[in-house]
Parts: C-alpha cells; sequence; structure tokens
C-alpha cells in the first residue's frame, strides 16, 4: 500500500502543477469565435484530462476488491468518457466550421465559373459573328483590313484564356468538393465516436446505479439479492419477448426489432430507441401511421387531382424501384389515402418510405444507395424490415443534424427529429415544428417518450 501512496502522491502533485501553468481548461461551452490554436488547444486538454483519469482509474483497479472500490471505478470511468466526449465535440464543431468555409469557396467558384461561361457564350457569338464575314465583306467595311484581324486574333486569344480560367475553375471546384466531402466523412466519423461515448457514459451510470443500491444489501440479505437477479431477468426476458408491431403491421419480438437495428447505431448516429420508437405502431397519433398499410394498390382510384391512390409525381420512381427488385406493382400493397391528413397514399414497406424519398430515379437523389452503403448491400429494399429501418435511421440522423442547431438536450432532439419525419425534412415552419413536438398529445412528444422506455428497457437488456 505503501508504493501505490507513493505513486498517488506524485499523480496528484502532477494534477495540480498541470493545473497551474495550463491555460485552457477542457471546457465547451464557449468555443464559438476561437481560433484553431485555440479550439486544438482546447481539445487536446480534454485528452489529456481523459489520460489522467486512466492513470487513476488503473490505479483504483489494483486496490482490494469492494463494492465501494467499483463504485470509485465506474466514477472514474464517467468522467473519463466525459472527458472524451467533450473532446469530440471540439473536434466535430471545428469541422463543421471547415465545411462551412468549403461551401462558401463552392458558391463562389460556381458563381465565378457561371460568369466565366456567360462571358465565354459572349465572346463565342461575337467570334461566329466575325467568322460569317467574307473577304469581300471585310475589304468593303469601314474598318481597315488589318483591324479586322487583329480583332478576331485578339478574341481568338481572349477565348482560349477564358476557356483555360473556366477549365481551372472547374479543377479547383472539384477539388473543393472532394475536400468536403471527406470532410464531411470525417465528421460523421466523429459524430459515431460521440454517440458511441455518450452510450457508454449511459450504461456505467446506469451500471453504477445498481451498485449503490447493493450497498444497501448484506450477506444476511443473500436471499434477497438473488431474487432481485432473478426478477431482473425475469424483466428481461418478458422485454425482449414482447409483441413489436411496426407501421407496416410486421409483427416481430422486441428482441428480433432491437437486432436488427442496434449494430448499425454507432455508424448512423441514431439510438436504436429512437429509431424502433418511429417505427412502433403505438407511436402514431390515432394510429395514423401506417393505418391503413397495405390495403391499397398504386393504381386503385381516388379522390384527388390525380385520380389514384399514388400522387402522378411518384409513380415513375414506383415503377422502377418495383422492376428493380422484381415485384409486381399492380399487386404490391401501399398505404391508402389518409384524406384528413392528406389526398395521396403510396408510402411502401414498414417505415412508410414515399417512392420519391426512397429514390428519385430522374433526380438521383434519396436514401437508396445510402442504406446500399450502410448495409453493404447491391440493392436494398423499402419493404425489407432491416433495409426499411436504415433507411428510418438515415432520415432521423439527418432530422437530427438539423434540430442540433436548435436543442441540446436528449428529449428535445428526440422530439424535434420526430415531428420532421412527420411533417417533412425540409421547408418545416417553427409553427409547425412546434406544433408537432410541443404538446404532450403531438407526435413528437409521444415518440420521445416512448423511446425514453424504450432506451430503459435496451439498457436493462445490456446490463
Amino acid at each position: 500500500m505503501q508504493k501505490y501512496f507513493i505513486v498517488s502522491f506524485f499523480i496528484l502533485l502532477f494534477l495540480i502543477s498541470s493545473d497551474m501553468i495550463l491555460a485552457f481548461e477542457c471546457k465547451i461551452s464557449d468555443i464559438e469565435g476561437k481560433s484553431d490554436e485555440e479550439l486544438k488547444a482546447i481539445s487536446d486538454q480534454c485528452e489529456i484530462e481523459a489520460q489522467e483519469q486512466k492513470i487513476l482509474l488503473d490505479l483504483k483497479q489494483r486496490e482490494s476488491v469492494t463494492i465501494e472500490r467499483d463504485i470509485s471505478i465506474l466514477d472514474s470511468k464517467i468522467t473519463k468518457t466525459d472527458l472524451g466526449i467533450k473532446a469530440t465535440k471540439v473536434k466535430i464543431y471545428q469541422i463543421g466550421q471547415e465545411i462551412e468555409e468549403k461551401e462558401g469557396n463552392i458558391i463562389m467558384l460556381s458563381e465565378q465559373a457561371e460568369e466565366t461561361t456567360d462571358n465565354l457564350s459572349v465572346l463565342v457569338k461575337r467570334a461566329n459573328e466575325l467568322d460569317s464575314y467574307s473577304y469581300l465583306e471585310a475589304m468593303l467595311s469601314e474598318d481597315s483590313i488589318s483591324r479586322f484581324f487583329i480583332d478576331t486574333n485578339n478574341f481568338d486569344v481572349i477565348k482560349n484564356d477564358l476557356y483555360n480560367k473556366l477549365s481551372e475553375l472547374k479543377n479547383i471546384k472539384k477539388e473543393t468538393q472532394d475536400t468536403k466531402t471527406l470532410l464531411e466523412e470525417t465528421e460523421k466519423n466523429e459524430r459515431g465516436l460521440k454517440f458511441t461515448q455518450e452510450k457508454e457514459k449511459r450504461q456505467v451510470v446506469s451500471y453504477k446505479d445498481e451498485k449503490e443500491d447493493l450497498l444497501d444489501l448484506n450477506r444476511d440479505q443473500e436471499l434477497e439479492y438473488k431474487l432481485k437477479i432473478a426478477e431482473k431477468e425475469r424483466v428481461k426476458k418478458a422485454i425482449s419477448n414482447r409483441l413489436f408491431r411496426t407501421v407496416g403491421g410486421v409483427e416481430l419480438t422486441f428482441g428480433e426489432a432491437l437486432s436488427l437495428i442496434q449494430p448499425y447505431e454507432e455508424r448512423i448516429g441514431i439510438e436504436a430507441a429512437l429509431t424502433l420508437s418511429i417505427l412502433s405502431q403505438e407511436s402514431g397519433i390515432d394510429g395514423m401511421i401506417g393505418k391503413n398499410q397495405g390495403r391499397c394498390t398504386y393504381n386503385q382510384e381516388a379522390t384527388n387531382k390525380s385520380g389514384t391512390v399514388m400522387s402522378n409525381s411518384q409513380k415513375s420512381s414506383f415503377l422502377k424501384i418495383l422492376e428493380e427488385l422484381n415485384m409486381d406493382s399492380n399487386t404490391t400493397p401501399v398505404s391508402c389515402p389518409i384524406y384528413s391528413d392528406g389526398a395521396y397514399g403510396g408510402a411502401m414497406g414498414p417505415s412508410q418510405f414515399m417512392p420519391n424519398t426512397w429514390w428519385d430515379f430522374e433526380n438521383e437523389t434519396g436514401y437508396k444507395n445510402r442504406v446500399a452503403k450502410v448495409l453493404d448491400k447491391f440493392v436494398p429494399s423499402p419493404f425489407d424490415n432491416l433495409d426499411a429501418f436504415t433507411g428510418t435511421a438515415l432520415y432521423l440522423s439527418d432530422a437530427m443534424d438539423r434540430c442540433e442547431t436548435a436543442f441540446t438536450s436528449r428529449f428535445d432532439l428526440w422530439s424535434c427529429s420526430a415531428a420532421k419525419y412527420y411533417s417533412g425534412l425540409y421547408n418545416t415552419t417553427s409553427n409547425t415544428l412546434t406544433r408537432h413536438m410541443r404538446p404532450t398529445y403531438s407526435y413528437g412528444y409521444k415518440v420521445a417518450k416512448r423511446a425514453e422506455q424504450f432506451q430503459k428497457d435496451i439498457d436493462l437488456l445490456n446490463n
């Protein structure tokens, strides 16, 4: 023990000395306006403190095995993870600033390229006019013949310069876009790391709470202790086997649904609890979401401008999606219109993706390719559980990115993301967003409350 005391003393001395000489602390409450050097110093300090906690943790793990020691270890783990989260947040902020800078450069380069293209088109038109002159017209012109040919040569020089300038701008723009794409991928990875760190912290806090409960038990209460363990195992089994109905009417056990989504949590950066809450039929307002899923076909008659269940604007993508999947478009079920919510139906599969949202063939946008990348799958299907659930998580990830600009608490982020899932990812007004996430009866609020319960269930299963 004397050896450990000496080591502890020197570590404490090191910590005190470090605090006296460091210019920055591991605090991220105010990182706006900081320079890259200052941000790096804050990030480095967070990592230094995390390493210091690791040293303390190693020391504590050598002490005698007691519940008190376990709690102390868990406290150190929580502190270490918290510092890691702070460091990651600073890195995400830095990368976000770089992405904004690249976006500004791309806009500027696009404007310059457009201006150069306009100038080039004027010169080409003028050069074509000069080329159309015959030698006789040139000789009869008021200008001298030498002046005429000088103008022609000047146009050719300027035109070549503009062509070169345009080519240079395109190359710079491509390089900038490639850098921006790489930064976005890096940012996604950092967000995944932050997600994992926060998940680890929640689990450790939960485990610490259990350990503290055990301090109230002694050897004379061994039977009560065993009963508590048995009860927990019974509850875990009940949760895992609980019937889970998705919006598409597909019945899975909670454990089966969780096993589909959980492996991709970190890569997408969305908690399985939120995805499952969105997919749960019970999370819909008055059963609205997915209420009539699977009872209509796309070309069935309906009371709207298109005269069919599916809007004409969605049909082209729907037919190509079904053709790619070798499915019969005339018999494949889609959602029916819910006239209190809109004139059209046509949503596909357990996640209720509209065809253009899954994949718009004309504009080559949508979630299909992103799902394929996450799952390493050639042709994902909105009618497949795993593919559809992954698409839902990706959609929620996009919504979360937008919600993080206005909210910080997990409940508000979940409620906001769910509201955007319900009312639309883009062009959602603040009034619409508030209506769908604030009142206790709103879609977003109910989804967030259910997600909280799901998270408790998942934490229990993980423990």
